[in-house]
């Protein structure tokens, strides 16, 4: 399952509103999952050739953002439950863990 240009364009920038209105730079979030700013940077670009990746950051923003109370620029394609999509590895975005 691929996004058209479109919503890639749009879930970018999603990434970038949101990683703003929490505060977020790519850097804090590669400290928090023990990875590169270059790494974060390919996944909230979607270049990091993991489907499961961008789901890991989306999941690691709303969390802050219930934590920080910051209402959230919503994610139109990545949305509602990953378990529900059968391309996803659901338990390895639970695990929320990025190599």
């Amino acid at each position: 399952m691929s996004l058209n240009s479109e919503q890639r364009a749009a879930t970018i920038r999603e990434f970038q509103e949101n990683m703003s209105r929490l505060g977020l730079t790519a850097e804090r979030i590669g400290r928090d999952f023990g990875v590169s700013v270059s790494r974060v940077e390919q996944i909230i670009t979607l270049k990091s050739g993991v489907l499961e990746y961008p789901w890991i950051i989306r999941a690691y923003l709303l969390s802050r953002a219930e934590t920080q109370g910051v209402e959230l620029t919503p994610f139109m394609a990545l949305r509602g439950n990953p378990h529900d999509y059968w391309f996803l590895d659901g338990d390895f975005i639970d695990r929320g863990e990025i190599d």
